[in-house]
C-alpha cells in the first residue's frame, strides 16, 4: 500500500510546482494588475482594452477587451504613419514647383502667370527642420530662377496651385471647437508655417476682466478677430478656443488666459495657406524689384481655384522637402496632426491619383488588409486621430505593430516613437526603471481618451508590442497616467 501513496505524493508535489511556475497557469503580476483595474472606481464607467504580444511569434502575453474597438486619439498615427512609411518609403520627398505660362519678351516681361505648384509639402516654413525649408530660402531659390529666365516684370498673376489635394483641408467629423486652432489646420496642397499663426495676449488686472490681444505673427492683413477672451486664475494655462473655418477670415476668440501673464501665446490655423504663401512670395519678389500685375488689376495674387488657365506651363525651379524618414520623426514624437494628414492625402494621390482624405483612407485600409490584419469594427476618419469617429481595437494595433516590426523601414518607424523617460509624451514616464530608454510608444490624449501603443524589450529579451486605450474614465488624467505607467512597467518586466 505504501507504493501508491508514495507516487501520489510525488505527483501532487510535481503538479503543485507546475502551477507555481511563471509559465504555468498562475496569473502574472501584469494579469493581477489588470484584475485590480477591472474593479477600479475610476474605470467603472469606462471602456478600455489592453493587448500585449511577442512581435516575433505573435504569442499573446496579456489580453483584456482586446477585440473591443475604441477611440484612439493620436495613437491613430501608428496606423497612418506606419502605412505611409511602408508604401512611400523613407526616401520619399515632396515637390513644390515654380512654373510660368505665356511668353517672355525681350524686355523681360512675362505675358502670362507665375504658378507655385504645390505637392503637399508640410515642412515649408516649419521650425522643426533646417533653414533650407524656410520661406526665405525657398523664395530665394525661386527668385534666382526668375532672374535666370530673364523675368523682370510679370504681366499677369502669381497663382497658388494647390490642386494636388482636395479643396477641403479638414475631416468632416472634426469638432467645431477644434477647426480654428493650430492643431486642426488641415492639409492643403500648399502648406506654410505648419498652417499656423500665433496670437499674443496680455491678461487683465483681475480675474474676469478682458484680456488684450496685442499682436500676431505672422501678420495677415485680411483676418479679423472678435476678442471675447477674459482673465482666468493664475496658473490656469491656455484655455483659449479660436472659432473659424477654412478660407474665411473672421475669427471668434473665446476662453481665458492666466492672471499675471503678458505676451501669452495662443496658436490658430491660417485660413488659406496657399493664398498666404503666394502673398508672401509676391512681397518677396516685389522687394527685389520684380513687378507683378497688369495696371489696374484688382488682385495681384490669386488662388488656384479662382481662375481657369489651361495654358502650357514651363517649370523653372523645384524645391524638395526633407525625406519622409525625417518628417515622420516629429509626426509621432511631437504628434503633429498636419504631417499625418498630408501623409494620408499623399497616399491617395500616389496610389489612386486622388489627393483626398477618402482615397487615402482606402489606401491605408487596403495596405493593412494585405498584411492579413482583421479590420472588423475598424473605422478611420482621418490620419491624425483628431476625429471622434476613429475606432480601433488594441488587438488590431498590436497586430499592426507586429507587421511594422518586420518591415524594412522598421528602424525609421521605431525611432519616431517617444522614448520612456526621455522624449515626447513619454518623457515624464517610467524614469529610473528598466523601461526607461527601452519602452517606446505613441501616446494619445483627448478629452476622456488616453492611449499608448508601442514596443518594449522585456525582461526575457523578447521584443513586445503593446497597446492600451481608455475611453470615458472618471478618474483624473494624472491618476490614469499613473495606472498606465504601472501597466507599462509590468509589461516590461514580463519574461
Amino acid at each position: 500500500m505504501r507504493a501508491p501513496i508514495y507516487y501520489c505524493i510525488i505527483f501532487l508535489l510535481f503538479f503543485s510546482k507546475a502551477i507555481a511556475q511563471p509559465n504555468g497557469n498562475a496569473p502574472s503580476l501584469l494579469d493581477k494588475e489588470v484584475g485590480i483595474l477591472k474593479k477600479d472606481a475610476g474605470l467603472k464607467n469606462a471602456s478600455w482594452g489592453l493587448y500585449v504580444i511577442e512581435t516575433e511569434t505573435g504569442k499573446q502575453i496579456c489580453s483584456y477587451n482586446s477585440e473591443i474597438v475604441l477611440e484612439p486619439a493620436s495613437v491613430m498615427k501608428v496606423v497612418s504613419t506606419g502605412a505611409a512609411l511602408s508604401i512611400l518609403g523613407p526616401a520619399y520627398v515632396f515637390e513644390t514647383k515654380l512654373e510660368y505660362s505665356g511668353v517672355i519678351d525681350s524686355a523681360g516681361t512675362l505675358n502670362g502667370n507665375i504658378y507655385i505648384s504645390g505637392g503637399g509639402d508640410p515642412t515649408i516654413g516649419s521650425s522643426r527642420f533646417d533653414s533650407k525649408v524656410s520661406t526665405d530660402s525657398i523664395f530665394s531659390e525661386f527668385y534666382v530662377a526668375l532672374k535666370q529666365n530673364n523675368i523682370r516684370h510679370i504681366n499677369g498673376f502669381i497663382v497658388a496651385d494647390a490642386s494636388v489635394f482636395e479643396e477641403n483641408p479638414a475631416s468632416g467629423s472634426w469638432l467645431w471647437e477644434d477647426i480654428g486652432n493650430y492643431y486642426a489646420s488641415g492639409a492643403y496642397g500648399i502648406n506654410v508655417f505648419e498652417n499656423s499663426y500665433r496670437l499674443y495676449f496680455d491678461a487683465g488686472a483681475e480675474i474676469g476682466s478682458p484680456a488684450e490681444l496685442t499682436k500676431m505673427s505672422p501678420v495677415m492683413n485680411d483676418i479679423t478677430f472678435i476678442n471675447n477672451v477674459t482673465t482666468g486664475s493664475a496658473g490656469s494655462g491656455d484655455n483659449v478656443i479660436i472659432y473659424g473655418q477654412p478660407y474665411t477670415y473672421l475669427r471668434m476668440l473665446e476662453g481665458t488666459v492666466p492672471l499675471g501673464k503678458t505676451d501669452f501665446d495662443v496658436d490658430g490655423s491660417i485660413p488659406d495657406p496657399p493664398k498666404f504663401f503666394a502673398e508672401l512670395f509676391y512681397s518677396y519678389i516685389k522687394d527685389k524689384g520684380i513687378l507683378v500685375g497688369n495696371p489696374g488689376a484688382e488682385d495681384l495674387v490669386i488662388t488656384w481655384n479662382s481662375r481657369s488657365d489651361t495654358a502650357h506651363r514651363t517649370q523653372i525651379a523645384k524645391h524638395l522637402s526633407p525625406k519622409l524618414s525625417e518628417i515622420i520623426k516629429p509626426t509621432n514624437l511631437k504628434s503633429v496632426n498636419l504631417f499625418a494628414e498630408v501623409f494620408l492625402k499623399t497616399l491617395g494621390k500616389v496610389k489612386k491619383n486622388e489627393g483626398s482624405e477618402k482615397a487615402g483612407i482606402e489606401v491605408v485600409k487596403q495596405f493593412w488588409a494585405s498584411k492579413n490584419i482583421d479590420l472588423s469594427g475598424f473605422e478611420m476618419e482621418d490620419g491624425c486621430g483628431l476625429s471622434r469617429k476613429n475606432k480601433i481595437s488594441t488587438r488590431q494595433l498590436c497586430d499592426m505593430l507586429k507587421v511594422l516590426a518586420k518591415e524594412k523601414s522598421f528602424a525609421v518607424f521605431i525611432q519616431s516613437l517617444p522614448v520612456a523617460g526621455k522624449s515626447g509624451g513619454m518623457a515624464s514616464l517610467l524614469k529610473n526603471t528598466m523601461a526607461e530608454n527601452n519602452l517606446k510608444a505613441k501616446t494619445g490624449n483627448m478629452d476622456k481618451i488616453k492611449s499608448y501603443a508601442g514596443y518594449v524589450t522585456n525582461a526575457g529579451g523578447k521584443l513586445l508590442a503593446f497597446a492600451m486605450i481608455f475611453n470615458n474614465y472618471t478618474c483624473s488624467n494624472a491618476e490614469l497616467k499613473q495606472k498606465s505607467e504601472k501597466l507599462m512597467l509590468l509589461i516590461s518586466q514580463t519574461k
